[in-house]
């Protein structure tokens, strides 16, 4: 008896211990990937998803252990911590499922671009960065998938090229080769200043090659996608075209292809001197203008029957 009341007594406080040391462990292995003290890939698969799914099972199992034993034996405490220990586990496997979900809804590639038939390329410099990290082989968008190292063993994909991906993956997202009235330098230049205005780091550009690079640190663990931009002379204005890739993993979450969209619009409205479009705006506009139609309608039919 004296055993299960130092147990009723112990486990709750265990719990709670274990439900406060996971994230901070997570928070921990997150700033280690980011300052590169231990490789991205590790901290995010073994460290993160293999960890928290093991640590939170034996988190779950000894707060509702000590929850049974605190609401069967006397005094009765401690409940209240194994419930608030429960809340870490299930906010994690709450996480984890929103990811595989994301995971899901998107192309399993990493390397995005708005022109999967002349994709554009990489500077040597940029290139050498990427050898330097053994980063991710870019991505031969017109050749099948199964084709290529990242997809050999993966028998859905393997007929399957990144260019039809992209092109039924993103049916909300304009990634499209951008057709401008500007001249390439002009277009050059508006795209350096986008970049800057994002945070991109180790930002190029080239007028005379049409050439803008840069390297974006995504937040969560410091993942690193490199992005180019080229921009050739069409007819009076500039094509332009974006591509973002990643250099470590083999699905990007969508990223790369919301930021070369999210890049592409930027470069629009800039050049255009418009805003980004409000939905709401859109919709009050055409409302006025056909309520204008309306009254114009009415009066036309009261002058015609004065008339």
């Amino acid at each position: 008896m004296t055993m299960i009341k130092t147990l009723a007594a112990k486990l709750p406080r265990i719990a709670l211990a274990l439900a406060i040391l996971l994230p901070v462990w997570l928070l921990a292995v997150m700033f280690a990937a980011k300052l590169d003290l231990i490789p991205k890939l590790l901290a995010f698969g073994t460290l993160t998803i293999q960890t928290g799914l093991y640590a939170s099972g034996v988190i779950a199992l000894v707060a509702v252990i000590g929850l049974v034993f605190s609401l069967l034996v006397k005094p009765r405490k401690g409940w209240a911590a194994c419930l608030i220990a429960l809340l870490v586990p299930a906010f994690f496997m709450l996480g984890l499922n929103q990811l595989r979900e994301t995971a899901g809804g998107v192309p399993f590639i990493y390397d995005i671009t708005t022109n999967p038939a002349d994709a554009p390329a990489f500077t040597a410099a940029m290139m050498e960065a990427r050898e330097a990290e053994d980063a991710n082989p870019l991505i031969q968008f017109q050749t099948p998938l199964g084709e290529q190292e990242k997809w050999q063993d993966n028998e859905d994909l393997a007929d399957t090229t990144a260019a039809e991906l992209i092109a039924s993956g993103y049916p909300d997202l304009d990634l499209t080769t951008l057709r401008i009235e500007e001249p390439v330098d002009k277009v050059v230049e508006v795209i350096e200043a986008a970049m800057e205005m994002r945070g991109f780091d180790n930002i190029t550009s080239d007028p005379a090659t049409g050439i803008v690079e840069a390297t974006d640190e995504v937040f969560w663990y410091g993942f690193r996608d490199d992005v180019v931009a080229r921009v050739r002379a069409d007819g009076e204005g500039s094509a332009v075209d974006f591509r973002s890739t990643s250099r470590v993993g083999t699905s990007d979450l969508g990223v790369n292809a919301k930021r070369i969209a999210d890049l592409r619009q930027a470069t629009l409205d800039r050049l255009t001197s418009r805003g980004p479009i409000d939905p709401k705006a859109v919709v009050e506009e055409a409302a006025e203008a056909e309520a204008e139609e309306t009254d114009s309608d009415e009066t036309a039919s009261e002058e015609a029957a004065a008339e």
